[in-house]
């Protein structure tokens, strides 16, 4: 697999080069809409202390992107039944990992439970084996800047990380015509504006324009014309963000929760959620509403512990 970063915003058609992620190939490449989810690694730690704390913390440090990536038709279909043959395959091994605790228990030969629960493991990783590994793209991380992604094909990823780098290619024209520096050809003028001369062509379509009329989306991003930018604003919508489901509201949340008396869990998993959301908007550009969240949630927390001190030593003194 080979790894690649695509800055936030840019997994679309508008902005990555037209080949495929799995194949390498540029004919036939249509763009398929992707859902990618990630959290901390760091997380399944605490499903080895308590897995109450690590699904509550994973909920709230999840972070979800939605876009689109460069396939062929084959190779979506491939990685789509990959993923539910993978399905099937885990559903499979949980109910495998049952019976095989069924059969151990039970009266049963204590090979076939031994065999039940062989199965249940070997089942999903012979499905990943050989339906699923480099077939398509996985997740590595999701930060505001980037989405880390390994992929399958090496010229792909060169392909992707040299367009974001260094922009596309210069367009070879038939005629063998001379480019300028800035791959525009001599005497060219610009396609709304007949009396400037173009410096720049559009990387989608290769329409040729003047500085008036370059559009980018970062400053190293590769230009695009007012046509190519407003057809990208119309068909490229900004993911909607739910301000319901935040590690600061999480944190708030919890912190609530731990106010009553003897809830040994909550504090700890409000401990944690609180104390990552203030390292998280340390920044004074962070929203300020966010840190006052966190210092309410640990301010509710430390309320809960000292009520549940108490209620212990009036027992233990009672």
């Amino acid at each position: 697999m080979h790894h690649i970063d695509i800055p936030s915003g840019a997994m679309n058609e508008f902005d990555l080069p037209p080949i495929c992620i799995v194949t390498g190939e540029r004919e036939g490449v249509v763009f398929k809409t992707v859902h990618f989810s990630w959290y901390p690694r760091w997380i399944g730690f605490l499903a080895l202390l308590n897995l109450l704390i690590a699904i509550i913390v994973a909920a709230a440090m999840t972070k979800r992107v939605k876009g689109t990536l460069p396939f062929t038709e084959e190779a979506w279909s491939r990685w789509k039944r990959g993923q539910i043959i993978m399905g099937v395959s885990v559903v499979a091994g949980i109910a495998l990992l049952i019976l095989a605790f069924s059969l151990l228990a039970s009266d049963a030969p204590e090979w076939q439970g031994l065999v039940a629960l062989a199965s249940s493991v070997a089942l999903p990783v012979l499905a990943w084996v050989f339906f699923l590994r480099a077939r398509g793209p996985q997740v590595r991380r999701i930060d505001p800047d980037n989405i880390s992604l390994a992929i399958p094909n090496g010229p792909a990823a060169y392909a992707i990380t040299g367009h974001f780098l260094a922009g596309l290619p210069s367009p070879v024209l038939d005629d063998g015509e001379r480019l300028d520096a800035n791959d525009a050809p001599d005497r060219a003028v610009c396609a709304r504006h007949d009396d400037i001369v173009a410096n720049q062509v559009c990387t989608r379509c290769g329409v040729f324009m003047c500085p008036r009329c370059e559009r980018r989306v970062r400053r190293e991003s590769p230009p695009m014309c007012p046509g190519c930018w407003e057809l990208r604003g119309r068909t490229i919508t900004a993911q909607a963000k739910d301000p319901g489901v935040t590690l600061a509201n999480s944190g708030l949340f919890v912190g609530v929760i731990s106010v009553i008396p003897m809830c040994y869990v909550a504090p700890v998993v409000s401990l944690v959620l609180n104390t990552v959301s203030l390292v998280r908007n340390r920044h004074p550009d962070s929203p300020r509403i966010h840190r006052k969240k966190a210092f309410a949630g640990l301010a509710l927390t430390g309320i809960g512990l000292l009520l549940s001190l108490g209620m212990w030593l009036y027992s233990g003194g009672g």
